[in-house]
């Protein structure tokens, strides 16, 4: 399997306006990653940093850093560093809608590069969870995945055995939690939504936004159903020659969650409608052409958004994952948070599972209802489409 290219470096605008973002709205959510179920015990801290380490090579964005003057920030090899600097253990967390609603508030450093891995001891022989979790301007959505893909991807050499060179004392410990943000889930198997995507000729993405629009209709109090509640979509940008691993190269769109309609079916066709065509060329070539003086105003008004209710993200890793022989059963995304959004949900796929986890501040604690609701709209999508 061929390394990233670092030749392939698209201006970090993106990058420095996500950096920026976290600076001036410190109390937003901006960091992101997942949480995977695996099988079986759990591996060493010592172990996970061995095969980290191995696989550097395809994701070299770990062993980088965005630093430099405020707004003129450069990627560059990171000083000394260290993968074990960068697991981390969470002892006693038997439940994983518990670790994940942990991990969604889980900070990153900034004095290295800007990620970790969890290992969490679930307290059964059985089951493990591994936790991602990165800055949003080191990686955005598609990184992730590739990140995932390439260090779990259960169809790559395994790597030997080998003694650690670094000792149990040099582990560093993580930054501590903030209680801010709550995280609820539900999972689907992602045949339901073939299904109904098959009978209607929608995509994916189409059916995961139009059944969240039947579970905001449930959601909403009667007299807020009369109109459509836009929603800011994002899509990857990045070409086949274009590093995988690194940075931000994303657009948004604005969808507008038809509410307002009634029927499933017309829910459906009314979302189909807006995502016809997705703007990447026009939206690359004015990112590519941007001075860097304006990168920041563009990104602000996506992250700091007034026209949308909530941020919807679609997420898939579609090979095989595995940990050392270890499948990975199910996971789910950890979604940023945007000031300005009420909440913010990412559908994960992998396998024959769908996941969808939305995140919102605590005081939001009705948006829990969310994920049911959802899962409930999809189920009936499903039965509509093939009766």
């Amino acid at each position: 399997m061929a390394a990233s290219d670092p030749g392939a470096e698209p201006h970090p605008g993106q990058d420095r306006g996500m950096l920026e973002w976290a600076r001036l709205r410190p109390d937003d959510g901006f960091v992101v990653g997942a949480v995977l179920r695996l099988r079986g015990p759990g591996p060493a801290p010592e172990r996970l940093a061995a095969v980290v380490r191995a696989r550097l090579a395809q994701v070299p964005v770990l062993a980088e850093q965005l630093d430099g003057p405020v707004r003129a920030e450069r990627w560059r090899r990171a000083d000394a560093f260290d993968v074990a600097q960068h697991v981390h253990r969470l002892d006693g967390v038997p439940d994983p809608g518990r670790c994940a609603e942990l991990m969604a508030n889980q900070p990153v450093r900034d004095d290295r590069p800007r990620w970790g891995l969890w290992l969490v001891d679930t307290g059964r022989d059985d089951e493990h969870l591994l936790a991602y979790r990165v800055h949003h301007a080191a990686q955005d959505g598609a990184a992730v995945a590739h990140t995932i893909s390439r260090l779990l991807d259960a169809r790559a050499p395994a790597v030997p055995p080998c003694d650690s060179p670094t000792g149990r004392g040099r582990w560093a410990s993580a930054p501590p939690r903030t209680d801010g943000r709550l995280l609820a889930a539900a999972d689907v198997p992602v045949d339901l939504l073939r299904t109904v995507s098959r009978a209607s000729g929608a995509s994916l993405n189409d059916v995961y936004l139009a059944a969240l629009a039947g579970a905001l209709r449930g959601w909403l109090a009667p007299t807020e159903r009369d109109r459509p509640v836009p929603v800011r979509v994002p899509f990857n940008l990045r070409a086949r020659h274009e590093r995988q691993d690194r940075g931000n190269r994303v657009g948004y769109t604005r969808v507008l969650l038809p509410v307002d309609e009634r029927a499933a079916d017309r829910r459906l066709a009314r979302v189909a409608e807006q995502t016809s065509c997705w703007p990447r060329d026009r939206t690359r070539r004015l990112l590519d052409r941007m001075p860097p003086e304006l990168m920041w105003e563009h990104t602000s008004a996506v992250v700091t958004p007034g026209d949308a209710l909530a941020s919807a993200t679609l997420l898939s890793v579609p090979i095989p994952l595995a940990f050392d022989g270890a499948p990975v059963t199910g996971g789910l995304a950890l979604p940023p948070l945007a000031g300005g959004h009420l909440f913010s949900t990412v559908l994960f796929l992998h396998g024959g599972c769908a996941t969808l986890s939305i995140t919102a501040r605590t005081q939001h604690q009705h948006v829990r209802d969310l994920p049911r609701l959802w899962a409930r709209e999809l189920v009936e999508l499903a039965a509509a489409a093939n009766p």
